[in-house]
């Protein structure tokens, strides 16, 4: 008598496996019911719920709001005596700012007179005078104001405060953008990118004009004969 070793059973594919065993809804109750294990729980626990972070690139300038520079009206008029790193040529000659300044509130803080009201708040507000930019082009110096970088490819603050205080709900964004409708910044939507991070902490930007919000809705399918 001839013994005969039995064949061992190919190994199922991932269609079978799928089938077989879990299938597609019992992975996406898995998913669910780990994803509800963590509650969508940060790192860390946050102090704040919510970042409100106005940026204005190529607003009025630092030197004729809160940064009172004496020096400079000192040096009215006079030549910089040196060459600045810059992408529009030569600078020009030092101007002093066209605005008064005045010390306000118990901290003596200076504000121009182009804030006769926010000046009564002062003492209430943060002013933080210790940021450079390692650039004076407009591109380069927002990447390293949204993301820490002048080069591309990096996470936005706002994707950073999404990745770190989590979200409440599936069904808003955690993290929106409110573009000026006269443009974008230079950049584009690289300004509120999530990089290397998870896809659902990208910015969504919100439009005044059309569809609020772009891909929401599927594109109807036309068919010709």
């Amino acid at each position: 008598m001839t013994l005969q070793t039995p064949t061992p059973k190919a190994a199922s594919c991932r269609r079978e496996f799928l089938r077989d065993a879990l299938g597609l809804g019992g992975v996406a109750l898995a998913w669910l019911m780990h994803r509800e294990a963590r509650a969508n729980v940060p790192h860390f626990a946050p102090r704040a719920r919510r970042v409100v972070m106005i940026f204005c690139p190529g607003g009025v300038s630092h030197v004729d709001t809160f940064d009172y520079k004496p020096e400079l009206v000192k040096r009215h008029g006079q030549s910089l005596g040196q060459s600045l790193d810059t992408f529009f040529g030569q600078p020009g000659n030092l101007m002093k700012s066209p605005f008064a300044f005045r010390q306000h509130g118990q901290s003596g803080r200076w504000v121009s007179e182009l804030f006769p009201h926010l000046s009564r708040c002062v003492d209430d507000l943060t002013f933080i005078h210790s940021l450079q930019a390692k650039s004076s082009n407009h591109t380069p110096a927002g990447f390293q104001m949204l993301t820490g970088f002048t080069m591309n490819g990096f996470p936005s603050i706002g994707a950073w405060i999404s990745y770190g205080l989590g979200n409440e709900t599936d069904e808003l964004p955690t993290f929106v953008v409110l573009p000026d409708p006269r443009g974008l910044p230079a950049g584009g939507a690289i300004n509120w990118s999530s990089a290397f991070l998870p896809a659902n902490h990208q910015g969504v930007p919100l439009r005044t004009q059309g569809e609020p919000v772009l891909h929401l809705n599927p594109a109807c399918l036309l068919y010709t004969s």
